[in-house]
């Protein structure tokens, strides 16, 4: 378990610290304010136990963020910093420009190599090389993915993404629980299933009183995303999951549903949970999800622009005084 967490100089946070981190914790605050941001400092710190680990989650975050299929841009330090870090009570991980002899200057352009550490275990490469280097990642996905740290981004999630998340549920005969958990989201909803074809799989959705089953991609984004949490979960067993704007696609009468599932499974699968929101409703019902489900070690958190130091801060918000602020129309979400 992550249980405190300090940020320096990565991206939006000159310096962000986190304490008493939970099992499952929300993350508001307004737009722009660096969620997305943190919850890419812990995919970073929770992947990676090497260097060749941290330097294959930095590409594979940095394409995933730009969205592009060539190149990428080394966008991940603050304002006029050369080196970051992200330090937790399990490890440390270092990411700085240096030159040629492995120290860090004043002129950013004599930088060449880039410095990665986990816990003092350092690796210099080229930046050039860095961007060589896909051929050599795609080669060692399979070996780099199994940690169990998954990530489900804020636009709908991929069938075959999807898919991958069903297997890890499968190996783990799991199946029931998701279609019981479905069946609280949906009652209509009986049971997911999947088709192999010769290009992938194809996800279909058992339906009450229909004799033929319905493709899953036409049962709108909502189910997609619950369907994609739900197996995220326990693909991330033992692991840390990320979820990026969980609201999405997902009806307001719904949130209290999900939170009770999610509180209830973060448990039995032993996963620690990030989630971001700026949905008023949805904090509303994770807060009262909170009160009713005291088993579960929950914390939220609200991230703020601290107008006389000038920089991002976190704040943890206990239960009752986000009940008070919730019911009393005081500020929320930053």
């Amino acid at each position: 378990m992550i249980k405190n967490l300090e940020i320096i100089n990565f991206k939006c946070f000159e310096h962000l610290t986190l304490e008493d981190i939970g099992s499952v914790n929300l993350i508001s605050g307004k737009n722009n304010i660096g969620k997305t941001s943190f919850l890419e400092t812990v995919e970073l710190l929770a992947s990676s136990d090497k260097p060749s680990a941290l330097s294959y989650f930095l590409y594979k975050i940095l394409k995933r963020r730009l969205a592009i299929t060539e190149g990428v841009n080394l966008d991940f330090f603050c304002d006029g910093s050369q080196e970051t870090s992200i330090s937790s009570n399990l490890k440390t991980c270092e990411i700085k420009y240096v030159d040629e002899n492995g120290e860090t200057g004043s002129n950013i352009l004599e930088m060449d190599r880039l410095y990665l550490s986990i816990n003092g275990n350092k690796q210099v490469i080229s930046i050039n090389n860095f961007f060589k280097l896909e051929e050599l990642f795609v080669i060692n996905d399979d070996k780099f993915n199994k940690v169990n740290v998954n990530y489900i981004s804020s636009s709908k999630t991929d069938e075959q993404d999807i898919a991958l998340l069903l297997g890890a549920l499968v190996d783990l005969n799991k199946e029931e629980y998701l279609n019981e958990s479905l069946s609280l989201f949906d009652e209509n909803i009986c049971a997911l299933k999947q088709k192999a074809i010769v290009n992938g799989i194809v996800l279909k959705v058992s339906l009450k009183n229909k004799d033929t089953l319905a493709l899953l991609s036409s049962l709108g984004e909502g189910v997609n995303r619950y369907i994609a949490i739900l197996c995220a979960i326990w693909a991330s067993k033992e692991g840390v999951l990320l979820i990026d704007e969980i609201e999405n696609g997902i009806h307001f009468s719904n949130y209290k549903k999900l939170w009770e599932i999610i509180f209830k499974t973060s448990i039995e699968a032993n996963c620690q949970i990030f989630v971001t929101t700026h949905s008023k409703e949805c904090i509303a019902a994770f807060n009262e999800a909170q009160f009713e489900k005291t088993e579960c070690n929950t914390q939220y958190f609200e991230f703020y622009k601290n107008l006389k130091k000038n920089k991002i801060t976190a704040s943890r918000i206990d239960k009752e005084e986000l009940q008070y602020s919730l019911s009393h129309n005081a500020g929320v979400r930053g």
